[in-house]
């Protein structure tokens, strides 16, 4: 649970293109690690006495009261930690700072383009040479193996915010389709009626996933699309 709010909290500027607001992150910390410990740690202590798992009637005289309490509090501690949470997030995404370009000096090239992340993703494929190549871009290792930042990464950095992988003019793509979400919408009735032998529902499957194929495979190209505009 605590790496996928890392993750969240370390992939939320490449999403907004805005930081999070620090002070209520360390609250959010503060309150999940405490309402967490409070919660699972004394569940060990209940298994030991003999308390049975999900259950919520236990008698009086095994003492067991206590520790389900100490159990509730901290249930109600993690839940106020997603609170704080979703209001960090809220907050942070329409007045956070600016994240700016590579705000963590990170190591992986999804923070080598801007942030938010272009609908194109990269604008050029990526050359990548190492693991961590886009570490390495920015550092070398002195005779003891630390890292060293390189002379010209700085240089080499604005270079590729404003140009490299980022040229400025925008990328045509190619038109959205509900098509592939039709044919895929196709799989799990298809699934379903496999499993409980359901006609009706194989039939439903079947359908969805001929009409999806054969509009996805039928509509016009972009390329079609494009000259139809020009030529209107």
């Amino acid at each position: 649970m605590f790496g996928i709010f890392s993750g969240l909290y370390y992939w939320f500027p490449k999403v907004w293109g805005k930081m999070y607001n620090e002070a209520l992150g360390k609250i959010h910390f503060w309150l999940m690690i405490i309402g967490f410990n409070l919660t699972f740690g004394p569940m060990h202590w209940l298994g030991l006495q003999g308390q049975v798992r999900r259950t919520w009637v236990y008698a009086e005289e095994t003492n067991l009261g206590f520790w389900n309490l100490i159990v509730s509090i901290g249930a109600f501690i993690i839940a106020l930690s997603i609170l704080v949470f979703m209001a960090n997030w809220i907050y942070s995404k329409r007045k956070g700072p600016e994240a700016g370009f590579d705000p963590w000096d990170a190591r992986t090239i999804e923070w080598s383009i801007p942030s938010p992340t272009p609908v194109w993703n990269f604008s050029k494929a990526p050359e990548v040479k190492s693991l961590d190549d886009f570490w390495h871009l920015k550092y070398d290792e002195d005779e003891d193996g630390r890292p060293v930042r390189k002379e010209g990464a700085d240089t080499l950095l604005a270079e590729l915010e404003e140009e490299g992988l980022n040229p400025s003019e925008e990328i045509v793509l190619p038109n959205p389709s509900y098509f592939p979400i039709i044919l895929a919408s196709g799989l799990p009735f298809l699934g379903y009626a496999v499993i409980y032998k359901m006609l009706p529902l194989a039939i439903l499957g079947t359908l969805l996933i001929l009409i999806g194929s054969f509009g996805w495979g039928t509509e016009p190209l972009e390329e079609e699309f494009m000259e139809d505009l020009e030529n209107e």
